[in-house]
């Protein structure tokens, strides 16, 4: 037979491992959603990294077609340059 200091103990036991059981789970279940929420993010910036793409060899075809002839067109031509660069465009 059990004593009701056992019983005690046996409540307290199972109470502290359902606590842990439920803090893992919800540790794993946030670590699941921040994946999914970073491939989505990877994704989207991906998608958008794209279409300014697209746009930036655009501009830069342009230019190089009929490069600028003023100094504020030159830096224009230069920046869109660079930030086609660091998006990973292709060359025009």
């Amino acid at each position: 037979m059990s004593t009701p200091l056992i019983r005690a103990w046996y409540a307290i036991a199972v109470a502290f491992a359902a606590c842990v059981v439920i803090a893992l789970a919800g540790v794993g279940y946030t670590n699941h959603v921040q994946r999914q929420a970073d491939r989505r993010s990877t994704a989207e910036r991906a998608d958008s990294d794209r279409r300014w793409c697209a746009l930036l060899v655009d501009i830069s075809r342009g230019q190089r077609e009929a490069p600028p002839k003023t100094e504020s067109g030159q830096r224009f031509a230069e920046e869109i340059d660079q930030l086609r660069r660091e998006f990973g465009c292709p060359n025009p």
